[in-house]
């Protein structure tokens, strides 16, 4: 039965609604969903059997992570699928400003409520500020916190720079596993965890290279799904790479089809985006999201014939878009050129001042260039989007149709 976002309203029931409705017809989908909605909840259930488990951001650290025998559990995915009293209990428990950052309130809220769980944080000092701070509470909450100083990439750090960015970062990563298992880093397991990323991202790509010729049949809020899992596989990397095999075995069948659907190619550029009936706008204005500029990387492998640790070094830093609006710029024009974009959705969480100016620099660059984009603020919690926000992306998705 057809739905609106009016009558869907927590991130669950999006999903329920995309697997069991939009996607009945796909295997793959309900693979995703079902891995998607299981992951934090079997992650903490390992933690309590006597498995090792860390939160952190798990973007680029998951393999030195597994290579580590742990379970990375992204914090990230707290925001979309549990507790809706979270930012409440962090201005109310922590006394923080209605206008922090929603994503730090939700993020310390979550973490409140789990206290005596898995209780190791691995941060970055690349994240935002607030971000950063609120890490530092939690060491009062009991948690044991450890951060990676992950340095930015200047545009005009010369070659000698970018050779001593490598070695710190090297050495970070060292630190970090000695954290985690009071022992070295076993090269060799992480190169084997390279190689499984570069397996998951080749398919990836696969995958959204058949999406140009069927773009309608996953849409976008199990692409968004697919795209972070790349980042960790939901805990469960054996799972994760069969669900990729089902999804490539359906599209593949799926692509050769004649396609007729009208739709405008899009491109989404920042966080991934929390109020899920913000996609549901897009896909039911005939929008389908082919190119994604977000955190986690799959556009490109690691290199396998160098070291592993500085392999993953030298990746993290070839790929960063933070740290100047010229990477961002770069990345998100090789989207726009390669699905043939007529527009950019550019989405911040509210009270992240970290990225606001940054989505404006862009969507006035691409404006002038004849990419017309919209800038998008949401929350971080779970909960239904406003009204404003839905209306602002429909319409703007069906002024390009």
């Amino acid at each position: 039965m057809t739905k609106t976002v009016n009558e869907l309203k927590s991130q669950l029931e999006y999903i329920k609604y995309s697997k069991e409705e939009e996607h009945k017809y796909s295997e793959g989908v309900s693979q995703l969903f079902d891995l998607a909605t299981s992951y934090i909840f079997d992650a903490e259930k390992a933690y309590r059997n006597g498995k090792n488990a860390v939160w952190t951001a798990a973007i680029w650290e998951a393999p030195f992570i597994y290579a580590s025998d742990f379970i990375p559990v992204s914090y990230t995915e707290l925001g979309r699928l549990v507790s809706s009293d979270v930012v409440r209990i962090a201005e109310n428990q922590f006394q923080l400003p209605a206008e922090t950052c929603s994503m730090v309130k939700a993020a310390l809220g979550e973490w409140h409520l789990r206290k005596g769980g898995i209780n190791r944080i691995l941060g970055t000092s690349g994240g935002c500020e607030p971000f950063n701070i609120a890490l530092e509470i939690l060491k009062g909450e009991g948690y044991d916190v450890h951060y990676i100083d992950t340095t930015y990439r200047s545009p005009r750090c010369s070659q000698g720079e970018y050779e001593e960015l490598v070695k710190y970062l090297m050495n970070q990563i060292k630190t970090a596993v000695r954290w985690l298992m009071g022992s070295e880093l076993d090269e060799q397991r992480l190169g084997a965890e390279l190689r499984l990323r570069n397996q998951a991202m080749r398919k990836i790509r696969r995958i959204m290279e058949l999406r140009l010729n069927a773009p309608l049949y996953i849409r976008s809020l199990p692409t968004m799904f697919m795209l972070m899992g790349s980042g960790h596989y939901f805990g469960k990397p054996e799972d994760y790479i069969d669900m990729l095999d089902t999804l490539l075995a359906e599209l593949e069948k799926e692509s050769r089809k004649t396609n007729t659907d009208r739709y405008v190619p899009l491109v989404w550029s920042g966080g991934r985006g929390q109020e899920f009936g913000v996609y549901k706008s897009i896909d039911d204005a005939n929008g389908s999201i082919l190119g994604w500029v977000i955190p986690t990387p799959y556009i490109r492998d690691y290199n396998e014939q160098l070291p592993p640790l500085e392999s993953l070094a030298r990746y993290f830093l070839d790929g960063q878009t933070a740290g100047s609006v010229g990477y961002q710029i770069k990345a998100v024009n090789e989207q726009v050129k390669k699905v043939n974009a007529r527009g950019i959705i550019f989405y911040g969480y509210i009270g992240c001042s970290f990225s606001g100016i940054q989505r404006e620099l862009l969507r006035d660059h691409f404006k002038k260039n004849g990419i017309p984009g919209i800038t998008l603020e949401g929350s971080f919690q779970v909960g239904p989007p406003s009204g404003q926000l839905l209306t602002r992306v429909r319409a703007f998705t069906e002024m390009l149709a």
